[in-house]
């Protein structure tokens, strides 16, 4: 599938609109649904991309599993709103020169690149992929599995000791 930069150009549209809508709801299951919303275009990013293997495991992990786990962790602890100056506060004004001069250096370095898209992009075929994951990289995956379910165990265990109280 050839590229086209329109689809692109909408896709990523997409993603900075729910970003900003996922910071700028008062509640938070609001925000969370927006995250979803904003891993799903990343998703199609991907596909527009012809990395359908990253796209799926970015709707598997991320809109499956990571949200569902902050959805869950959302209605464990019963917080159902959340201050927009409770996240912006004393920090905003020593980070926004940093936020600034990063995108005024990200934009330089944009803009000065010499890209050459004339050849084709090398994406290695999904067998190939999955034989990196489940043979070479077996280990990190099954450390990364163990990682989660202790995550959620703290969910299940920080939601059991508010509800005690």
């Amino acid at each position: 599938m050839e590229f086209s930069p329109i689809p692109f150009y909408i896709v990523s549209a997409l993603v900075i609109i729910c970003a900003i809508a996922m910071i700028y709801f008062k509640e938070l299951i609001y925000s969370a649904l927006s995250m979803v919303a904003c891993f799903m275009a990343i998703a199609g990013i991907y596909i527009l991309l012809n990395a359908e293997l990253v796209a799926g495991a970015q709707v598997l992990i991320y809109v499956a599993a990571i949200s569902i786990l902050v959805i869950f962790a959302i209605m464990l602890t019963r917080h159902r709103k959340g201050d927009f100056w409770l996240f912006f506060h004393r920090q905003s004004v020593v980070t926004l020169p940093f936020v600034v001069v990063a995108g005024i250096v990200l934009t330089v370095v944009l803009a000065t690149a010499a890209y050459d898209s004339s050849e084709e992009a090398l994406n290695p075929p999904d067998e190939e992929m999955a034989r990196l994951l489940f043979q070479d990289y077996s280990f990190p995956f099954e450390v990364l599995s163990l990682v989660l379910l202790v995550a959620i165990m703290g969910a299940i265990l920080l939601a059991m000791r508010e509800r005690r109280r």
